[in-house]
């Protein structure tokens, strides 16, 4: 029992894993990395890190990297935190200025909690585009990020921007907003879950903090469109990960 306490503790949330899928079956579009739930400051998510996750996103040469939410660790707000974690914190965003590729993001339940604005702001200075219930037309590309299903109300409207003919891919922290989802969306992705992080057998993905539960825990969820849940990189509540490693996702969008 002590020996899988410490492998869930200290070995499996310090593995990286690149998880590979293509989502559709033409000629290639456009190649996107899916990195979900950082959690900045938390145990295992130290800038040195970040820096390693940012080096391996950049041998996989995307097109795009996405982040739907979650890039702050706890529940308390900027105000109260000390000068020490807020200092780290700085250091996790400014590494992931290094990124190669074009930068979009969506806002979670704990960025809200520390404070949504500090984000934003920490986000855009790093290059990053953030959608909250927006849409950006890109290149033929229309990219909509749909607000946080928790602390604030994701809206269809966020689709209202795109095109007839744009390559639409949405973000979510959680993928209880995927019923927002027009049917022509060529590709969504979503965070939130963890995939669990304790993935026990039997019981399998028990912890999903979603209204859907297990069928939304992890990987492709549905098919049309395509929704691809991610387990994530940092952890929550307990600093552990059971058969749930941390994850770069990379997928080949074909059209």
């Amino acid at each position: 029992m002590a020996a899988l306490f410490i492998y869930a503790w200290q070995v499996e949330p310090k593995r990286l894993e690149v998880r590979r899928m293509t989502i559709g079956q033409g000629d290639a579009v456009l190649r996107v990395a899916l990195v979900a739930d950082l959690h900045f400051g938390g145990i295992h998510l130290s800038p040195g890190r970040v820096r390693e996750i940012v080096k391996r996103i950049n041998r996989e040469q995307v097109d795009v990297t996405l982040i739907p939410g979650d890039f702050i660790n706890g529940h308390t707000a900027r105000a109260e935190m000390i000068t020490e974690d807020l200092a780290e914190i700085s250091d996790s965003f400014s590494a992931l200025q290094a990124i190669n590729s074009r930068l979009v993001a969506t806002l979670g339940n704990h960025d809200t909690w520390h404070g949504v604005e500090a984000v934003r702001v920490s986000l855009e200075r790093v290059g990053f585009v953030v959608l909250d219930n927006q849409s950006l037309r890109i290149d033929g590309f229309c990219y909509v990020g749909l607000a946080d299903s928790d602390t604030a109300s994701p809206s269809r409207d966020a689709f209202n921007g795109c095109e007839t003919g744009d390559t639409i891919i949405a973000l979510m922290h959680s993928p209880d907003a995927r019923h927002l989802l027009p049917g022509n969306t060529a590709l969504a992705v979503a965070g939130h879950t963890h995939g669990g992080q304790v993935n026990l057998p039997i019981l399998g993905r028990a912890v999903t903090s979603t209204q859907c539960g297990k069928p939304c825990a992890y990987g492709l969820i549905q098919n049309r469109p395509p929704l691809i849940v991610s387990s994530g990189i940092g952890t929550s509540i307990l600093p552990i990960r059971f058969r749930a490693a941390p994850e770069i996702v990379i997928i080949d969008l074909r059209e």
